[in-house]
């Protein structure tokens, strides 16, 4: 009899194991969907605020960092950790390339001429005289502005009051991601964006779906948000209608779904709306490239820029061709939090990603000024007053490119 209590007792536990283990591997191998949601209509042709959902944000926790991180594509990686015990003093040059945020708790000792602060600060200036032009009274207000990124936090102070649209076309992203926060800040945010007054309407997509080998990429997504935002475009009110769309990310040949973008954004170009990604060419003639600076160096002074960081090998190498190449300021950008309300993060390297936000928020502003721009005008303009500079490096000079010269642009207009 105790026998064959015991048998049941251990049968009973091994079910109990297999049904965890299964509800486990269940969890594991459950299909993922891409989430498709529109705001009502109404909130369009009303110009009020529509969300289909609002994104959960959390912090970033890290603990207390001991060694040297491995980069992950961000340069010294330092968002959200203690170093205040690490030896960051012997790591100067490591710093340059250094991406931190506000919550980064820092030592009492740093190396000579670094100040977290000050850095953090100086990356808010979108550069290049914007400022300026703010102070002239050209802020983007009454402009609209488009983009379709990753899942955007939707209460951070740089761009909370500016969101009047929230979609989410074939989006996997279950919380809000770094991309979009630091797009929509560098377009539109209030203390480091381009067009702090301009409204922004926003589509979180995917292009693509996920497996367990990786990403298939797949940019008939990215055709389908440029189309939707022609459909909310027909919702809004005349002076309230989307004249730019910013999408941080390229197409070309062999891609996936390539041609039905480049067919979208001609779509888009009829109705005189500047579809501005990372692959300008098919469809407006010219390249888009991002310029470095120093960290220390003037946001303001066209001197301070040179080639980006990703990019400057190969340039000094002699593989860049820079004809027909508009040059935005990219590297050394501070832009909003993901993980909170209030917070920061700075990456002295950056991408074409920032490049994007920061032209169509430029764009907004001379649509301030001048309505009835369009792309093709805003480009030929900005070839003719931006500034062709040389490089000294090694002893040899290098021909950097068109610089893009907003304040002299938008005098032009």
């Amino acid at each position: 009899m105790k026998i064959k209590k015991i048998t049941k007792f251990i049968l009973a536990a091994f079910t109990v194991i297999l049904l965890g283990a299964g509800g486990f591997l269940l969890w594991y191998f459950r299909p993922v969907s891409a989430v498709t949601g529109q705001a009502p209509e109404e909130a369009y042709q009303n110009d009020t605020p529509a969300f289909y959902r609002r994104e959960q944000y959390y912090p970033l926790e890290r603990g207390t960092l001991n060694e040297l991180p491995p980069d992950n594509g961000m340069g010294f990686d330092l968002r959200s950790y203690d170093v205040s015990e690490f030896p960051l003093a012997d790591y100067a040059e490591k710093l340059s390339d250094v991406t931190f945020n506000s919550a980064t708790v820092w030592p009492d000792t740093l190396p000579d001429g670094f100040s977290p602060a000050d850095v953090m600060e100086t990356g808010k200036n979108p550069g290049l005289g914007i400022h300026k032009i703010h102070g002239l009274g050209y802020t983007g207000k009454n402009v609209s502005i488009a983009i379709i990124d990753q899942a955007l936090n939707p209460d951070h102070v740089e761009y909370c009051n500016n969101i009047m649209g929230y979609e989410l076309l074939h989006s996997f992203d279950m919380s809000a991601a770094m991309h979009g926060a630091a797009v929509a800040s560098i377009a539109v945010g209030k203390n480091c964006g381009v067009a702090p007054d301009a409204d922004l309407y926003y589509i979180s997509s995917t292009f693509g779906t996920f497996t367990r080998k990786g990403t298939n990429i797949d940019l008939d997504y990215m055709a389908q948000g440029i189309d939707r935002v022609l459909e909310i475009n027909r919702m809004l009110p005349e002076d309230k209608k989307i004249r730019v769309i910013s999408i941080s990310r390229g197409f070309g040949s062999g891609v996936k779904g390539s041609s039905k973008v480049e067919a979208a954004i001609e779509r888009a170009k009829k109705e005189n709306i500047f579809v501005i990604t990372t692959t300008t060419a098919p469809n407006y003639g010219f390249r888009l490239m991002g310029l470095g600076r120093e960290m220390t160096a003037d946001p303001d002074d066209i001197r301070s820029y040179g080639p980006g960081r990703f990019w400057r090998d190969n340039f000094y190498a002699g593989y860049a061709d820079m004809e027909d190449v508009l040059l935005v300021p990219m590297d050394a950008r501070t832009y909003a939090s993901w993980t909170d309300t209030d917070g920061y993060e700075f990456g002295a390297s950056g991408g074409l990603s920032w490049s994007v936000p920061w032209l169509a928020g430029l764009y907004a502003l001379c649509l301030e000024k001048n309505p009835s721009l369009t792309p093709d005008e805003f480009i030929s303009k900005a070839f003719e007053t931006g500034v062709t500079q040389t490089i000294e490096h090694d002893g040899k000079s290098f021909p950097l490119g068109t610089i893009i010269d907003p304040v002299a642009l938008i005098n032009e207009l």
